[in-house]
């Protein structure tokens, strides 16, 4: 072939390749638009609560979250289509104890978190028949934790009183109890924890703060002194205190000196005749006896641990319109024969309880 053909055909075949590979080649998009970026959570102020009656009880926004405008407010009880029974899973407790505990109506909606993963807090407002009843229930979740030892509740300032523990938190102010769960399927379970506990204390503090009702406890609760208390085992007992049948209700609450611990109890009535009653009825209970030369009337009375058999033994007297009783975890030393009943340590810590607390119905 002549040496023109050979040259000819060699350039033909590198514009055929040349061709080939711009065609193969990747068209450009410069003028796309890049994707939408996730639209917030929070973008438009976040959700709003329908019922007329419950709106200045949740901020639409509190810090970093808001009410989750993809989840509707659920109602149990009362009036409501949800029957009380259904919120014992809510609440991570059982119906039996929704049935005795005076609980009356649960609010419940949630908040989510103004990220691209977002933390979510359930918010339940438990209503009671009354604030003793509520106080009663709050108390006892505590009690109940300290059982077993979990969670461990740290105190904070949100209404009456406010406890946060790993990834709940418990507030309570006048009728009602607001319970907050938090939950972040995205965080290791080490982190969750440490993510909580910002998040429970903020919502914790608004939403108790904007609950209706003073933000008082009940009069029992608060005259129990605070010098020697242990943290957070103050307990109501909206029936009867410490399960002594016809007592009525009062509250206890655990103590430790540098000798010993010992409980204190104490129980407010209308009146000095109301509260001679209770003592009369703490006269009758079986072992019980009237302590001679002992001020304030002074008896002592056996109580039955019914979880350990044990028998603990209280002193109670009254003064005006208010009934005290000191327990020691470990009974006293017998006091020498005709030694006076004031060496009973029992005995002083009564005196020194009721004479610090008023006799008028200043409470």
């Amino acid at each position: 072939m002549p040496r023109r053909a050979v040259l000819l055909l060699l350039a033909l075949a590198a514009l055929s390749c040349r061709d080939v590979r711009q065609d193969r080649a990747p068209r450009s998009h410069a003028s796309a638009s890049p994707p939408p970026k996730p639209r917030s959570p929070c973008s438009d102020g976040g959700g709003s609560v329908a019922d007329p009656r419950f709106p200045a009880w949740f901020p639409r926004r509190v810090g970093t979250f808001c009410l989750d405008a993809n989840a509707d407010l659920r109602l149990f009880g009362g009036e409501a289509t949800l029957p009380l029974s259904e919120a014992a899973a809510l609440l991570a407790v059982d119906t039996e104890r929704i049935e005795r505990s005076g609980l009356t109506r649960v609010v419940s909606l949630s908040y989510v978190e103004d990220s691209s993963e977002p933390a979510r807090v359930g918010a339940s407002v438990l209503g009671f028949t009354s604030a003793e009843t509520a106080y009663a229930f709050f108390t006892a979740r505590l009690a109940d934790a300290a059982e077993v030892g979990h969670p461990a509740y740290t105190p904070f300032a949100a209404g009456a009183a406010g406890v946060r523990g790993d990834v709940t938190a418990l507030v309570v102010r006048a009728d009602q109890v607001l319970r907050l769960e938090y939950t972040n399927g995205r965080l290791a379970p080490e982190r969750v924890g440490q993510a909580a506990a910002p998040a429970l204390t903020l919502l914790g503090s608004e939403i108790g703060s904007a609950l209706p009702g003073a933000a008082t406890l009940p009069p029992a609760a608060r005259l129990l002194p605070e010098r020697e208390r242990l943290p957070l085992s103050l307990r109501y007992d909206a029936g009867d205190l410490e399960g002594m049948e016809g007592v009525g209700p009062g509250a206890v609450a655990a103590y430790a000196d540098d000798q010993r611990r010992y409980r204190m109890a104490l129980a407010v009535r209308l009146d000095p005749d109301a509260a001679k009653d209770v003592l009369s009825t703490l006269r009758k209970r079986e072992g019980s006896r009237v302590l001679k030369r002992a001020p304030y009337d002074a008896l002592r009375v056996g109580e039955d641990d019914p979880k350990t058999g044990a028998v603990r033994e209280w002193i109670f007297g009254q003064k005006g319109a208010l009934v005290a009783g000191v327990a020691l975890d470990a009974p006293p030393r017998a006091a020498p024969h005709g030694a006076p009943p004031e060496r009973d340590a029992a005995i002083l810590k009564l005196k020194r309880l009721l004479d610090g607390l008023p006799s008028a119905a200043a409470w």
